[in-house]
């Protein structure tokens, strides 16, 4: 009985000593700087999404994007964008972001940044000023490919959300072109 219960006291000492040190090790990636917004709601084919996005300063300055989308299908995979200019610009593409996955019921996506797709340094600084919007799009071609699943303005551009939110505006459909 002793060899059990000195053999308990020994593996509940190592879980206690591995969990302390990852949690550690976790916490040292991210400065605690972070934004959290919710995501404007899209509807496709009378599925509507809601969710939201989290903005977290990595501790070398990048900023890194986790994006959550709830009521996705089951197996979703779909294309994230971030585009220049607001939702009402309607901008071209800068940058392909990692796609939303279902996991679990629930739309997952999370993108370190470090530049746009012409090199352009794009850090956790610059992306909070940024003049930009993103927009997860149903499909990457095909006839549902300009409809949106879910999107934000981000940076200079977060107080038009509002109006999106609250219904006034809508977005209906999205332009899929790169910049050039």
């Amino acid at each position: 009985m002793k060899k059990l219960s000195l053999s308990l006291s020994l593996v509940l000492t190592l879980m206690i000593t591995f969990s302390c040190g990852n949690d550690d090790d976790s916490s040292s990636e991210f400065t605690g700087n972070e934004v959290r917004m919710e995501m404007i709601p899209g509807t496709v084919q009378g599925n509507t999404t809601t969710g939201t996005i989290l903005i977290r300063e990595r501790s070398n300055g990048q900023a890194q994007l986790e994006i959550s989308l709830n009521n996705v299908l089951n197996n979703a995979d779909h294309p994230v964008h971030l585009h220049l200019g607001s939702l009402d610009d309607d901008g071209d593409v800068v940058l392909l972001l990692e796609r939303l996955t279902e996991e679990n019921g629930i739309g997952r996506s999370v993108t370190l940044l470090d530049a746009l797709d012409d090199n352009t340094t794009l850090n956790y600084t610059n992306f909070l000023n940024f003049d930009g919007s993103i927009k997860i799009h149903f499909e990457d071609s095909g006839p549902l490919e300009n409809e949106i699943l879910g999107a934000v303005n981000i940076g200079i551009n977060t107080s038009g959300n509002q109006a999106y939110l609250d219904g006034v505006k809508s977005i209906a459909t999205c332009n899929s072109d790169f910049a050039n």
